[in-house]
């Protein structure tokens, strides 16, 4: 569990990865590939959302049993990205 200001610098922190992955994934010049960077920003953005709504979205998962609270327009880029990647056989769903 973090507080605000922990979850603040690893929101920071997961911008950096995200960004440096997607730097060398364009070097690999493989596009479905490329898609997990968007997959991995549509999480942040997600997080972000959640963290700015004062939920802690480190406790936001399937084991602990918190949903990670998302948009509908989320879940749709987030199936554009999978189906991009996976060929429809992977779908994200609003339960």
């Amino acid at each position: 569990m973090l507080n605000q200001e922990e979850r603040e610098i690893a929101l920071k922190k997961m911008d950096v990865i995200v960004d440096d992955f997607y730097r060398q994934a364009i070097g690999v010049n493989n596009h479905p590939f490329i898609e997990f960077a968007g997959i991995m920003q549509a999480y942040i953005k997600t997080c972000r959302r959640a963290h700015e709504a004062g939920i802690d979205f480190t406790e936001c998962n399937r084991h602990s049993g918190n949903p990670l609270p998302m948009e509908g327009f989320e879940i749709d880029y987030l199936n554009e990205k999978l189906n991009c990647i996976f060929d429809g056989r992977i779908m994200a769903h609003d339960d």
